[in-house]
C-alpha cells in the first residue's frame, strides 16, 4: 500500500489460475502461509457490454477475507467477508479500450471471522468466479419464492436496487410450465410480493424433482432488467407420526427417515473450490448411489453449481452457517450475522435446502477459557434470537440453533446430537437418548429450555473418534452395519448423519477417499448382490441381537429377527428367506439350512418377527446367517446378515496345523510384528517367514498319497506408522509420511481396501526347495475380514473405568486362502524325517498371514496329508 502497487501491477511477476485459492495446489501459487495478495488483470469491454446502456458490475462470488478493489489506478471499494457475493459498481471508473484491475486480499487467521474447517486447507483470496454484468439504474437486487403446496401458490418476493419515483412493471414467464403474472411494483417501494396459483402442480422430491423455470422481467424498454431462474415446489415440515409420539422432518407433508451424511466439501487440489462443473454433479450422484438422501455442508457456505445439482437430481441439504472460533465479540457477532443474513439470502431458492444450521458444536459460543469457558446465557439468548430471526428470514425451512456435542440446545426445529463410540457401545447410548427424549424434557438442551414437538435425529455419529487415538482409516462396513442396527431398532430416532462423505485431512472415515476414488466393502462378496445401499433401505431387517455371536459346531440355535420400516409404503405378503453359510478350519465353504419364514411390516415401526431356528454344521468354524427380505413378487427389498464363529469344529484327519506367531525363523529387510496377540504375523519389505510341521506319529507312511499345504496370505504394504526415516529406500518406493495426510498414520488405522492395490509377490519353498510363486493381489481390510473384528478387546476411550484405552488392532484386515500342493517325493522324505519345513518368502510388497481367529477364513497354517484310506 505505502508503494502503491495499485498503480504499479507490472510488478506482479507470478500467474494465479481463478477461482482458486492462492493456498490451494489448482492455483498454481499453494502459499497457504501467505495472508496478503494481490491480483492484476487487464480486459478490454466486450461489445455486448459497451453496445447496451446501463452500468457495469464487478461481481465477485467468493473472496475471503477482506477485498479492496482498484481500476485504473482508482479505488473502486472494499468487502469484508469470505463466503458469499459482493459486487462494485465500476461504470465511473471505465475508460475506453484496454482497463486494469488491481484486487488486494487480506485473510489474516483472526479468531472474531467466521472461517469453519479452513484448517483443511485455507481460501485465502479469490475462490469462486469473478465476473462482469451491465444492469440498468434500477435492477433486480434478488428474488424469492415461498412456495405452498397446500394452496397451489407460490408467493414471489423480490426486491430492487432502489426505489422508483414511478410504479415500476413487474413480470414473472413460466419456460417448462405455464405460470404467468403481470404486475406493478408501486412508486417509492423497493419491495413486493405477489402470490399465483400453480396449476397442475408438479412437486420437488427425491424421486422427481422438477424444477419450474421462470424468467423475472422489471422496468420498462429503457430500464429493463431480466432474471432467469428457477424454484421448486415443496413443503419442508416436521410431522407427528400416527399412533406414535414421535416426530419426523416431512417433504411435501410425508415424513422422511432422513439418511444423511457429512459433506466437509474440500478438495484436495482445489480446497473450498472444485475442479470443474462434472465434478460437483458427481459429487451429489456419488451421495445417492449410496442410497442417501441428504448432505450436510459442514461450516461451509457451499458453492451455488454444487446446490443447483442438488436441486436438479434431488438430494436434500443442510446447510451451516460457517463459525468463528474465538469467544463471542461485538465483533465476532457482527461478523457472522452479516454472512448469516447473506447466505440465506443468496440459497433461499434452493429447494434441496432443508434446514439452516445456524452453529456447530457450541463453537464460537464459549466466553472465557480453561474451567472458567461457559455457554453463558447471554450468549445462549442471543442464538434463540437468531432463530427467531432466520425463521422470519426464511418461513419454508427448518432452523437449527446449534447442532450440539454438548447437551445445549436453546432453541430449535431439530432435536440433534452428536456422538462418537465404538459398535458395542451404541445400544446403551441410543436407549438413553429414546429414554429421555419427549416434549418438556430438559435432556440435551441448557438455560432450562426444553424439547419441544419436533423429530429428534442425529447430526454426526460414526467410530472415529470413539476410540482412543481416534481418526485412522478403520473398516468402515462392521462398525456402520453395527450402528445401523441398533438406529433401526429405535424408530424414535428420525433419521442419521454418519462423519463423513470422504475422507478429509486427518480423518479417513468417508464413505470414499479424498480424491473420491471408490473404497471397496466387500459386502457383495459376502451375499451377492448387497451393497451399502441395503444399510439405507426403507424395509430392514436386524437378524440377532448382538453384532456376533459364538456357537458351538452342531449347536441347535434360535436367532431372533425384527423389521425395521421408515416409509409409508406398504410391503404385504412379505417373507424372510434365510440361509446359513460359512468356512471349515480347512477353509471349506460350508453350506448350513435354509427356510423362509412370514413377515410383518408396519410403518415407521420395529416390530420383533418368528425366530430363525437352525443348527450349526458340525465342520463349520466361522459364518454368517444371511436374510432376504422379499416382496409377494419374490423381490429382494433388504439383505442382512449375522455374523457368528462356532467352536469345537475339527480339521481333517492327518492334518498338522501352527498359529501364524508359530514361526521357527523370520526375517524382514524392515520389520516385523505379530499383532492381534498373534493371531496374525505381518513382515514388511523383502523377507520370510519359516514354518515347520511335524508329520503326525500315527500317519500310515505307505498310504501316504500327497499333502495340500494352506494359509491365508496377503501382502502387506508399508503403512506409515511403522516407517523409519530411511525405510523407504530400502524398498525402493516412495510413500506418503507426512501425518494428516496419510491413513496410515492413524493409530488405530489399518487402510480400508480401496481401488489401489498394493500387489505383492510370495514364494512358497519346502525344505529350501521351491514350490510355488503366487501373485498376492491387495493388502485389504474390508467386511470380509470378520474375524479380524471379532478378536478386537473393548476398552474405555481413555481407559478411564478399566485402564485399558479402546485401541483397535489391524481391525477388519484378511488374507486370501492358498491351497498348495506337496509331490508324493516331498512327503515321503517328511515323513522319514518328521517334519516338513515351509518358508513363505515375499519377493515383492511384504506379507502378511493370518490364523483361524483372524481375517476372513478360520484357517492356521497347516498341512493336510493326504492318504487313500
Amino acid at each position: 500500500m505505502k508503494q502503491q502497487w495499485q498503480k504499479h501491477p507490472e510488478k506482479f511477476e507470478k500467474q494465479i489460475l481463478i477461482p482458486f485459492s492462492w493456498a490451494s495446489p489448482k492455483s498454481g501459487i499453494e502459499e497457504s502461509d501467505v495472508h496478503y495478495g494481490w491480483y492484476t488483470r487487464e480486459f478490454t469491454l466486450n461489445d455486448e457490454l459497451t453496445a447496451s446502456g446501463g452500468e457495469t458490475y464487478l461481481v465477485f462470488m467468493a473472496s475471503d477475507f477482506h477485498s479492496t478493489v482498484w481500476l485504473n489506478g482508482q479505488k473502486v471499494g472494499e468487502h469484508r467477508g469470505g463466503y458469499v457475493p459482493f459486487d462494485f459498481n465500476i461504470q465511473p471508473y471505465l475508460q475506453q479500450g484496454k482497463n486494469r484491475l488491481v484486487v488486494r486480499v487480506e485473510d489474516r487467521d483472526l479468531d472474531n471471522r467466521p472461517a469453519g474447517k479452513q484448517y483443511y486447507g485455507n481460501a485465502r483470496g479469490i475462490w469462486q468466479t469473478v465476473y462482469l454484468e451491465k444492469r440498468p439504474d434500477v435492477f433486480i437486487q434478488q428474488v424469492h419464492f415461498l412456495p405452498n403446496i397446500d394452496k397451489k401458490e407460490v408467493t414471489v418476493r423480490i426486491t430492487l436496487s432502489r426505489k422508483t419515483e414511478t410504479d415500476w412493471p413487474f413480470s414473472l414467464t413460466g419456460n417448462n410450465n405455464r405460470l404467468h403474472i403481470e404486475e406493478t411494483i408501486p412508486a417509492n417501494d423497493k419491495m413486493a410480493e405477489f402470490t399465483l396459483p400453480v396449476k397442475n402442480m408438479h412437486l420437488w422430491d427425491l424421486n422427481n424433482p422438477f424444477l419450474y423455470d421462470v424468467t423475472v422481467t422489471t422496468g420498462n424498454n429503457s430500464q429493463t432488467d431480466v432474471v432467469h431462474t428457477y424454484f421448486g415446489m415443496r413443503k419442508i415440515s416436521s410431522v407427528k407420526l400416527p399412533g406414535q409420539d414421535f416426530w419426523y422432518v416431512a417433504l411435501n407433508n410425508k415424513p422422511i427417515y432422513l439418511r444423511l451424511t457429512l459433506d466437509q466439501s474440500y478438495h484436495p487440489e482445489g480446497f473450498y473450490t472444485f475442479p470443474s462443473d462434472a465434478f460437483m454433479k458427481d459429487e451429489i450422484e456419488r451421495a445417492k448411489a449410496l442410497g442417501l438422501n441428504g448432505l450436510r455442508i459442514h461450516i461451509k457456505a457451499e458453492i451455488p453449481r454444487k446446490l443447483y445439482w442438488a436441486d436438479k437430481l434431488g438430494l436434500l441439504i443442510m446447510e451451516d452457517i460457517p463459525n468463528f472460533w474465538g469467544p463471542p465479540t461485538p465483533e465476532a457477532k457482527k461478523n457472522w450475522e452479516e454472512l448469516a443474513v447473506a447466505e440465506i439470502n443468496r440459497d433461499f431458492n434452493h429447494p434441496s435446502i432443508f434446514s439452516w444450521v445456524l452453529f456447530n458444536e457450541t463453537w464460537g459460543l464459549f466466553s472465557g477459557k480453561g474451567d472458567n469457558r461457559r455457554y453463558t446465557p447471554a450468549t445462549q439468548q442471543w442464538v434463540a434470537n437468531w432463530y427467531h430471526k432466520a425463521k422470519e428470514m426464511d418461513p419454508t425451512r427448518l432452523v437449527e440453533d446449534n447442532s450440539p456435542c454438548n447437551y445445549d440446545h436453546v432453541e430449535t426445529d431439530l432435536n440433534t446430537w452428536h456422538a462418537y463410540l465404538p459398535a458395542r457401545q451404541w445400544s446403551d447410548f441410543l436407549d438413553n437418548v429414546v429414554a429421555k427424549t419427549f416434549p418438556g424434557s430438559t435432556f440435551n438442551f441448557i438455560g432450562g429450555n426444553k424439547q419441544g414437538e419436533v423429530p429428534m435425529l442425529n447430526s454426526e455419529c460414526g467410530a472415529v473418534w470413539g476410540y482412543a487415538g481416534s481418526t485412522g482409516d478403520i473398516d468402515l462396513t462392521w462398525e456402520y452395519h453395527i450402528m445401523m442396527n441398533e438406529f433401526r431398532r429405535r424408530p424414535k430416532i428420525a433419521g442419521f448423519l454418519f462423519t463423513e462423505f470422504h475422507d478429509v485431512i486427518n480423518e479417513w472415515n468417508g464413505y470414499y477417499r479424498f480424491d473420491r476414488s471408490k473404497k471397496i466393502f466387500g459386502l457383495s462378496e459376502l451375499v451377492p448382490g448387497m451393497s451399502m445401499q441395503d444399510f439405507h433401505s426403507d424395509h430392514y431387517v436386524i437378524p440377532g441381537n448382538d453384532f456376533f455371536k459364538v456357537y458351538n459346531a452342531g449347536e441347535k440355535i434360535s436367532i431372533p429377527v425384527t423389521i425395521s420400516s421408515v416409509t409409508n409404503g406398504n410391503l404385504e405378503h412379505a417373507t424372510i428367506s434365510w440361509y446359513v453359510k460359512g468356512y471349515s478350519p480347512s477353509g471349506k465353504l460350508i453350506e448350513g439350512e435354509t427356510g423362509s419364514v412370514p413377515a410383518v411390516v408396519k410403518a415407521f415401526e420395529a416390530i420383533p418377527q418368528q425366530d430363525i431356528t437352525t443348527t450349526i454344521p458340525g465342520n463349520l468354524a466361522s459364518g454368517m446367517l444371511v436374510t432376504l427380505l422379499k416382496d409377494e413378487n419374490g423381490n429382494i427389498v433388504n439383505r442382512n446378515f449375522l455374523p457368528f464363529r462356532a467352536t469345537g469344529a475339527k480339521l481333517p484327519e492327518n492334518t498338522v496345523a501352527v498359529s501364524p506367531s508359530q514361526f521357527s525363523k523370520a526375517d524382514w529387510s524392515l520389520k516385523y510384528r505379530k499383532p492381534q496377540e498373534g493371531k496374525k504375523v505381518w513382515g514388511m519389505g523383502t523377507g520370510y517367514f519359516e514354518y515347520q510341521f511335524k508329520v503326525p506319529a500315527n500317519l500310515p507312511e505307505d498310504n501316504v498319497t500327497g499333502a495340500v499345504f494352506r494359509c491365508e496370505v496377503a501382502s502387506r504394504y508399508p503403512q506409515s506408522k511403522y516407517l523409519e526415516i530411511g525405510d523407504t529406500e530400502n524398498i525402493g518406493m516412495t510413500i506418503v509420511t507426512e501425518k494428516g495426510t496419510d491413513p496410515g498414520y492413524g493409530q488405530n488405522s489399518y487402510p480400508q481396501t480401496d481401488e489401489k492395490r498394493y500387489s505383492g509377490l510370495l514364494s512358497i519353498s519346502i525344505d529350501r526347495k521351491p514350490l510355488n510363486q503366487i501373485h498376492l493381489d491387495d493388502d485389504p481390510a474390508d467386511h470380509q475380514g470378520m474375524l479380524s473384528w471379532m478378536n478386537q478387546e473393548p476398552g474405555d476411550k481413555w481407559g478411564e473405568n478399566t485402564g485399558k484405552k479402546w485401541m483397535l488392532d489391524e481391525a477388519g484386515s484378511y488374507g486370501y486362502l492358498i491351497s498348495v500342493g506337496l509331490s508324493l517325493e516331498q512327503v515321503k522324505e517328511a515323513v522319514k524325517k518328521g517334519f516338513i519345513t515351509v518358508r513363505l518368502t515375499s519377493e515383492k510388497g511384504g506379507l502378511s498371514i493370518y490364523g483361524a481367529e483372524s481375517g476372513k477364513y478360520p484357517v492356521n497354517p497347516q498341512i493336510e496329508f493326504l492318504t487313500n484310506e
